[in-house]
């Protein structure tokens, strides 16, 4: 099978001023991410690899550079899921763990699914993640957005453009054919604490099935497990695979769920998604999508915003 690989940095008004970082990490990450496919790498290690390198970009609100919730505090959320096997690895409102993603990849070779708080943060542990400063994660953009909110209060959360979604996530497709999606977040801008969204919920965040999809999403976190919109994202690949091009981009099946997050609950978000014939899509009804894509002979990933 042809690799590819497609990487997202969040779906809302992304400031002009902010555009060259978003697409910058993005792609870095899909180009990390597709040499492990070209070197013939699984799509776990691919997804793990380019989310990493999103989590440690402060740019994005996942691991640092995170939200800070009302109480000044940075839980962190993220589920993988691989389409061979149906098996999801997640955790949720974890801290002090820097890359939850990792956390989230050693959960598939185990036998549960998805842990959280501070169970999250003691398990991680006791696989041999190595906690760090909770400071580590908060960068003076969202220590001045925290302080201002904790003066103006909570910011209204439901269909706002402007409102930071930096969410991010990958999903890929190895040499073997199989399916790979993860997503990553440091949740919506200051949230209550122990708020969990859709990133670590597998078939809202994320989802991956070798016989439909591989879909990560990001936006409204609310909204989105509404409408469990990785999986409805999936589910219509399926439905519309006679109608796809041979190969490259093919986006409706992703313009169609997003169509359902829009017309049935009024969300707004975007996502990422490869089907099984390796063809990549996108769509949001934000108006941005950070986000960058790679397949075999392509000499570097094509970005966009």
């Amino acid at each position: 099978m042809t690799p590819a690989i497609i990487v997202h940095g969040g779906a809302w008004r992304i400031p002009p001023e902010e555009h060259e970082g978003h697409q910058a990490g993005c792609y870095r990450a899909a180009r990390a991410g597709y040499e492990i496919l070209a070197a013939g790498g699984s799509a776990q290690a691919a997804v793990e690899a380019a989310v990493t390198i999103l989590e440690d970009d402060p740019t994005f609100d996942a691991g640092i550079g995170s939200h800070l919730n009302q109480a000044g505090v940075v839980q962190l959320d993220a589920g993988m899921m691989d389409g061979a096997t149906l098996q999801v690895g997640a955790v949720a409102a974890i801290e002090r763990i820097q890359n939850p993603i990792q956390v989230a990849r050693r959960l598939l070779d185990s036998p549960h699914n998805m842990f959280a708080g501070p169970g999250a943060t003691e398990w991680a542990i006791r696989a041999g993640f190595t906690p760090v400063d909770p400071a580590t994660f908060i960068v003076p953009r969202e220590q001045q957005r925290y302080e201002y909110h904790l003066r103006a209060g909570p910011p209204d959360l439901t269909g706002d453009f402007n409102r930071p979604s930096d969410t991010v996530g990958a999903v890929a497709m190895d040499r073997s054919g199989n399916l790979v999606a993860g997503t990553s977040t440091g949740g919506t801008l200051f949230k209550p604490a122990g708020r969990v969204g859709d990133s670590p919920l597998p078939g809202c965040g994320y989802y991956a099935d070798n016989q439909s999809a591989a879909v990560s999403a990001t936006g409204h976190g609310e909204a989105i497990i509404r409408v469990q919109l990785a999986h409805t994202a999936a589910l219509l690949a399926a439905s519309l695979a006679g109608e796809a091009p041979a190969q490259g981009l093919w986006l409706a099946p992703a313009e169609a769920a997003i169509r359902i997050l829009g017309e049935r609950v009024n969300g707004r978000g975007g996502l990422i998604m490869i089907d099984p014939a390796g063809r990549v899509g996108f769509a949001h009804n934000t108006p941005h999508l950070a986000r960058a894509y790679m397949i075999e002979g392509m000499a570097e990933p094509v970005v966009g915003i």
